[in-house]
């Protein structure tokens, strides 16, 4: 991990820099944070697992977790639910996985809208936190608040057993999303989108119920599936996808200002440790797929590069007006991701 970790800049340093508190006077507690990612997760091994070291530092081990992994309490799509009724403090919140509750939070889903994972998660971030036009409008009525948020990286298109010289050959295809607004852009670009969380994924290729995936390039590693797929488009990006480490206000609002204040230091420093590492790994993993897995990187063409770009142009607004039709700020939150 420390082959990708900066010192975190200034406007990231710590809520605890001004007033700094003595571990002495935190108060014990432990906290049930439920993940639904793998223990073999990038984002587990470079944003949940430092958060709870940093927490476990700053308090002086006052404030412990539970840490239940790999779907142990609930899938992805359950995380939301799992605040709400108490069965996890905190929890890894995918909006992707719930479109119907978090739609606004699927922005990073868009098309190239995820250029850079750090620049994307501090501006998610600032429009996630209160007095923020993302947790005015959804976070806040569902009584949770992020902690931290990160994004999977530009999602790559990968295929198995399908010739993708061309951007003609992903007519019909059946892909994996993760929903959301990368929906649209599975139609967008003529392959039908087949919508699944991803520990469902390796099954379905190995089935032959799918032919490829939108996927991001380590989530291939760590959820085994590229010795189910051959061929990689390495010069064009479909989407990223959102993870919101997100409390109950319910818990919040129990913890004293020292707890608190620690939670929001620890969740800042894992936001820049992980998409650090997010933005500083796609050429070694991308060696790791061709050289141990021979899956071929096929390029498209500058012209089905252009008519690809040309062919998404319409998402943004498929996606937004339905909800400006129901009074969300859609425009307000692209311009903040751009």
């Amino acid at each position: 991990m420390n082959n990708y970790k900066k010192h975190l800049p200034l406007l990231l340093t710590g809520v605890l820099a001004c007033g700094s508190v003595s571990a002495a006077e935190v108060e014990p507690v432990t906290l049930k944070f439920a993940e639904w990612l793998p223990t073999t997760s990038f984002a587990i091994e470079y944003g949940a697992n430092p958060f709870m070291e940093k927490v476990a530092e700053l308090s002086d081990g006052q404030i412990q977790f539970d840490f239940y992994p790999a779907e142990q309490l609930g899938r992805g799509s359950e995380s939301l639910t799992l605040l709400q009724t108490g069965v996890a403090d905190i929890a890894n919140v995918s909006p992707a996985y719930i479109p119907e509750k978090l739609p606004l939070s699927g922005v990073v889903e868009l098309p190239e809208i995820v250029k850079n994972s750090c620049s994307a998660a501090d501006s998610f971030y600032e429009m996630a936190q209160p007095g923020g036009a993302i947790y005015e409008a959804e976070f806040k009525r569902h009584h949770i608040r992020p902690l931290w948020v990160g994004n999977m990286g530009r999602y790559r298109i990968l295929t198995n057993n399908s010739d993708i010289s061309s951007l003609d050959d992903l007519n019909g295809l059946r892909m994996r999303t993760a929903g959301g607004p990368m929906t649209l852009t599975a139609d967008a670009l003529g392959s039908s989108p087949v919508t699944m969380q991803a520990s469902d994924v390796l099954t379905s290729l190995s089935r032959g119920t799918l032919d490829g995936v939108y996927y991001p390039l380590r989530g291939i590693l760590d959820y085994g599936l590229a010795p189910a797929l051959d061929q990689l488009i390495p010069n064009f990006f479909v989407a990223s996808f959102g993870l919101t480490y997100s409390i109950s206000d319910r818990v919040w609002e129990r913890l004293s200002q020292q707890q608190q204040d620690i939670l929001v230091e620890a969740g800042r420093y894992a936001m820049q440790t992980y998409c650090d590492y997010v933005d500083n790994s796609e050429p070694e993993i991308i060696q790791t797929l061709e050289e141990e897995y021979g899956i071929a990187q096929v390029p498209l063409s500058d012209s089905d590069l252009e008519q690809a770009h040309a062919n998404l142009e319409g998402v943004y607004d498929r996606w937004a007006e339905p909800l400006k039709a129901r009074g969300l700020p859609t425009q307000e939150v692209i311009e903040g991701m751009q």
